[in-house]
This record gives structure tokens, sequence and C-alpha cells, in this order.
């Protein structure tokens, strides 16, 4: 554990840093170009000297540190594919930054794989500096950046537990300035959440999108008297869009979201304006795979800060849109204007075909009456829908059904079951799309 030097050292670095963060989203946006290819630079350069398996990458490309002038040169390399690095994220790792400060946070593998990656403690005070950023935008709801109540629907061992364990040990933050969290656990029956934190009464609530849709649902149609926060905060997996309207149309409670990875801990965040998530170009390099602005395809990702493990055109898995334009907040970071899935989220054909699982998804998510939904495919034309509808309005299966074969083919065998709840996963998330082929 750093001592009482280095403790207040890092204090003094992330206040400093910290009160940058007020002016950087809205920079000119040339500026942020130059100081994102200088850190692309830097990064490269870095991975160069420190990696053999950057080195091998770029002279596989016919590439040298000095060809790499900028974000845009980027996608002349080879993207890194996801597996890669997380079946043997030590060939990654910086030679010189083994065995000094950082942490290794370890991600829930709800993907399918359960991911190691090492950040060195500077990217990790640059991230929690940089959480200012979406602490103002939340600000507008809360009325401060700071001193409130947050109530966390979270697991222990979370990827925020950890950081937050990290942090801790490695700077002083006062008390007026620090939040007062409270964690609950998203396994507890809704009822006892609810007692947990009518007595906490947060400001802000934070957890994961399908949780906390599911929470807010439960909530409403109970009928009960309940605190309501300034804002609910999710990230990690999506939120269905009817009961994101539900909580802020009819419960009158403003929803926010953030974008991070383990890979990368701070992507982007939405505003008040909600017209998608701000990027932080300064701090990472997203891109679609051979795409241009508005048009969705794979997420390609640079984290810029963190040396111990550089992560370059690194393919995420997530399906995105990009837009060209301007927030009307005024922030000048670009948007990223929708987050719809993973690459890996397939339904298989018999024909060795694959349909992407947003095909199927968004018309039954637009059906009369449905609130949330989840597909299990259990042979290839073998389909079993659980759906969780909302009180008070038509339930009609066969609606259901004609829209899952109009994606899928008239063969299709489509079930449906009524559900009040989507079981989760051992981390507390909700798999839209279940796959029991591969274990057939």
């Amino acid at each position: 554990m750093p001592g009482f030097l280095k403790r207040a050292w890092n204090t003094g670095r992330l206040g400093v840093w910290a009160r940058r963060e007020g002016a950087i989203a809205y920079w000119d946006r040339q500026e942020l170009a130059r100081v994102q290819d200088r850190r692309v630079r830097a990064l490269v350069a870095h991975a160069w000297r420190e990696t053999a398996y950057y080195r091998e990458w770029l002279k596989a490309a016919g590439a040298e540190p000095g060809d790499i002038r900028g974000a845009a040169d980027l996608a002349r390399l080879p993207v890194i594919d996801k597996i890669v690095l997380t079946r043997r994220p030590e060939r990654f790792e910086a030679e010189s930054l083994k065995g000094t400060d950082g942490i290794t946070l370890h991600s829930s593998g709800t993907s399918g794989y359960r991911r190691h990656l090492r950040h060195d403690a500077r990217a990790v005070l640059q991230a929690l500096a940089a959480g200012r950023r979406q602490r103002l935008a939340l600000a507008e709801y809360v009325g401060r950046e700071s001193g409130y109540r947050e109530a966390i629907f979270n697991r222990d061992g979370s990827v925020g537990g950890q950081l937050r364990a990290f942090i801790e040990t490695r700077t002083w933050v006062p008390k007026a300035v620090e939040l007062r969290r409270r964690l609950f656990s998203p396994v507890l029956p809704f009822a006892e959440l609810t007692a947990g934190v009518d007595a906490f009464q947060p400001e802000v609530i934070r957890g994961y999108g399908s949780h906390l849709g599911a929470f807010y649902q439960w909530l409403a149609e109970s009928g009960r008297q309940f605190h309501k926060p300034r804002a609910i905060v999710y990230g990690a997996d999506a939120m269905p869009p009817a009961q994101r309207r539900l909580i802020e149309q009819e419960l009158g409670i403003p929803v926010l979201s953030t974008y991070q990875a383990v890979e990368a801990l701070r992507i982007g965040f939405e505003c008040s304006q909600r017209k998608g998530f701000h990027i932080s170009v300064d701090q990472v390099v997203v891109r679609v795979r051979d795409k241009g602005p508005g048009e969705r395809g794979e997420m390609v990702l640079t984290n810029l800060w963190n040396y111990a493990t550089p992560v370059i055109n690194y393919q995420l898995g997530d399906l995105v849109t990009l837009s060209d334009g301007l927030c009307p907040c005024g922030r000048t970071l670009p948007l990223l204007t929708s987050i719809d899935g993973r690459a890996d989220d397939l339904v298989a054909r018999p024909d060795g075909t694959r349909v992407h699982a947003l095909a199927v998804l968004a018309p039954l998510q637009k059906a009369p009456g449905v609130m949330q939904v989840q597909v299990e495919q259990r042979a290839f034309d073998d389909f079993l829908l659980r759906v969780i509808w909302r009180q008070g309005e038509p339930r009609d299966e066969d609606e259901l059904k004609r829209r899952f074969r109009q994606v899928l083919g008239a063969g299709a065998a489509v079930h449906v079951e009524e559900v009040h709840a989507i079981a989760t996963t051992s981390a507390g998330k909700v798999k839209s799309l279940i796959s029991r082929l591969e274990q057939r």
C-alpha cells in the first residue's frame, strides 16, 4: 500500500486533473483532435518499445511507430480480435510496468468470457478525474456534483467495487466532496431493495440497465409509495426502451447512461439532451469498422491512457452508430448515437447463416403491451419467447409470433411464456438472447 507521501501526491494530481474536466468537453474540436493524435503517437511508440506482441503486429502490417501520426492512421492497421486479448492478456502487458503500482481488473464475463486486464495507477486516477464530466451532466438534476447520497445496485466484486477499493488506498478525498454511497445486492428481492432505498433516501441510483428497468416497472405496477431519486444512472447492459419511458415519463425520474468497459474505463456518457453518448476522444479512439457516420457497425477501440496493458485497434464486440453532428448541450465531444448490442448476439439458421438478435428483438419490443422480452433458441427452428406484459394493456401472443416469423420465416416454431421477471446472470445482468445450440 502506498505511503503517506505517495497518497498525498496522488491526491494532488487528482485535484489538478479534476479541475480541468469542467472545460475539456467544450474544447474546440480541432484542439481535441490534436490532443488525441498526440496521445495516439505516444501510445503506439510505447507499445512498440514495451511489448513483443505489438512489435510483431506493426511489422506484419509493414509499419513502424513513426508511420502512425494520429487516430486516422489506426484504420490502416489490423484489428485485434477480442478473444486474443481475453485469452492471453499477459502478452499485451508492458514489460517495464510489470510489478509497478496498478490493478488487474476482473470483468463479470457475461459475454461468455471472464476477462482480466491490468491498468496502471496513473490511468485509474485519470479515469477517476474524468468521471467529473458525467457528474457535471448529472448535477443538472441533483443540484450539485459532490456530497450527495448514491445507492449502487451491484454485486460484490464488481469492476466498480474493485476500482473503488484501489482508489481509497491511494488517495484522500475530503468528506465534503466524497459521495455517501451504499451498496445493494441486485439479487435482493425487490421489496427488500425498496425498503433499503426508502431508508437511505439517495439522490442518485446506479446499476445495470436491465435490473433497474425491471425494478422500477415492478414498483410502478405495485401501486406502493416509494422514494424517488433525482436521477437514475445505468451502465453495463441495456435498459429496455419501454421501461426507460415508464421511468422517465410516468414516474418522472430522469435516466442517464454511461458507457465503459474493462478495457477502457471511460468511453462515453449521456447528458440531459439524451442525443447519444459523448465520446471522450482525449481518452479513447472509437471508430466503426468499415462504416461512415450514421451507419451501424462493429466498434474498434483504442485506450489512450492505460500503458500497463496497451489496448490498440481492439474489436470490443459492440455494434454502434457514430454521428458527426453536435449536441445541443454545447459539448463538442462527438456523439455515439446508439449501442445496439453485441456482434456475437446471433441467431443461427439451418443453412449456416446467422441473424443478429437485434433484427429479432426490435420488432418484438415494439409490439403492443410488451414491456420486456427474452428470446431463447432451443433448436434451429424452435424458439421460446419469455415476455413481461405491461399491466392494463392487451396481450397478443399471435402478434408476437407473427412479428417473429416475419424475420426468421414461417417455419419457425415459436412458443410464448408469460413471466413476471426475467432471470439475471450471476453478475446481475439480463441476456436478451440465449442460445442452447452449443449445449446440445
